[in-house]
């Protein structure tokens, strides 16, 4: 929408430049032509140098200032519309007050300016704009002449008067019904170009959406089945492949219910505000975001992952804080972040016998941390959710850290700002 707008304005601004010059050339012509007069109008010798001032001007604004656009065009179409009202009134009157001046040998070559001033506004115009200021000119600078062969059907007969009173009668009777003809075709023009673009939007929401619907079944994979295969499969390598038909069994009930909660057209509807942990637990996005976090957190330590059974001291605490900034799909993804990152001690951290996991607010920043105190992890590997990681950070304008202590285990911090609780 904006590139189409950017290139309409763009457009705009070339014609409106290149009406400026040949309306300033114009007018140094008829400046020069008044000044050759034998017995000029003052009139005539002051209205063509303004309107030279005035194109001048308004076309070096334009040409610096290209965002003046809109400025430039009101102000152009004002000064040309009171360029061409003063002169008709003028010599209007001055032919009502002085026979031995008729008009018809006294008015400047206004019809032709008026028909372009009305072209002109077809174009810059709004359409909802168009009518008015059509009519409205149109009146201003037809009324006084047509008036004034009214009171003189002497002057009408003639040639000029004929040309006068044809122009600013069915002539622009023509060009209002055209110019009416053109408002309504611009309205079904724009009336198909927001559909168009509704249809895109369409389109466009549907792809989000099918996108993240991928990104939560492969993280659902991930944290459930996955994490399940993985410890299997390390247990049969070691040779402890004890209740294998046990775990083979919950592995095919974990996968299964993953594919349920996809095809399913009744949890379809509910999965806006409904997160599936991995190992099948359904909490509600709804609410608040440090109870989501106790849920998680409770949820993912009952699970039978191997380094989970040698944790003897457990440090939990989540503060409080606003969430009405954050969508659910950013609430959702922060609780699998933090299952993510408890998986990954049961799953990786020997040894460990502590775990300490808080969300605190520090200053204008919510900082959510797991800390263990494990081996820690090889520098050379680089997990495949530490891509879902950097993403969530960016996504909420933040910071992920996840670090290797010195004396031993692992450090996993997501912070971004906030608002007080």
């Amino acid at each position: 929408m904006s590139i189409l707008l950017d290139s309409q304005n763009a457009l705009k601004r070339r014609v409106m430049l290149a009406v400026l010059s040949l309306n300033m050339f114009g007018a140094i012509i008829a400046t020069i032509l008044h000044r050759l007069e034998p017995h000029p109008s003052p009139l005539n010798l002051i209205a063509p140098p303004l309107l030279v001032i005035c194109s001048l001007a308004l076309l070096i604004r334009l040409y610096i200032v290209p965002q003046s656009l809109q400025q430039v065009m009101h102000v152009g179409f004002f000064l040309a519309v009171l360029l061409m009202i003063i002169p008709s009134w003028f010599f209007t009157l001055q032919a009502f007050l002085s026979p031995e001046m008729p008009l018809v040998g006294s008015l400047p070559p206004l019809i032709s300016g008026l028909f372009l001033i009305l072209m002109l506004m077809m174009i810059m115009l709004r359409p909802r704009r168009l009518i008015g200021a059509a009519i409205l000119t149109w009146g201003a600078i037809a009324l006084p002449i047509l008036t004034y062969f009214i009171f003189h059907p002497v002057e009408l007969t003639t040639l000029r008067g004929l040309d006068l009173a044809i122009a600013l009668g069915p002539a622009m009777g023509v060009q209002i019904v055209l110019i009416l003809f053109f408002n309504r075709l611009q309205d079904l023009v724009d009336r198909l170009y927001r559909e168009r673009l509704q249809y895109y939007e369409q389109i466009i929401e549907r792809q989000s959406i099918r996108q993240r619907a991928m990104e939560h079944a492969v993280t659902q994979i991930h944290n459930g089945p996955l994490q399940t295969l993985a410890l299997l499969m390390r247990d049969v390598q070691k040779g402890r492949s004890t209740d294998l038909l046990q775990r083979l069994d919950a592995l095919n009930a974990e996968i299964r219910a993953v594919g349920h909660s996809l095809t399913d057209p009744s949890e379809v509807e509910t999965t806006e505000h409904i997160l599936r942990l991995g190992e099948g637990t359904q909490i509600d996005l709804n609410h608040p975001l440090h109870h989501l976090f106790h849920e998680v957190y409770a949820v993912t330590l009952k699970r039978q992952l191997p380094h989970f059974k040698t944790i003897q001291v457990k440090v939990r605490n989540f503060a409080p804080l606003e969430s009405s900034m954050l969508t659910l799909d950013l609430k959702r993804d922060l609780c699998l972040w933090l299952e993510e990152a408890l998986c990954n001690v049961g799953k990786h951290a020997q040894g460990v016998t502590r775990l300490t996991v808080t969300g605190q607010q520090c200053e204008n920043h919510y900082v959510l941390q797991i800390q263990d105190n494990g081996v820690g992890l090889d520098p050379a590997l680089n997990p495949p959710e530490a891509k879902f990681c950097t993403l969530l950070a960016q996504r909420l304008a933040g910071t992920f850290q996840r670090t290797t202590l010195a004396k031993g285990g692992v450090l996993c911090k997501l912070s971004w700002a906030c608002r007080p609780s």
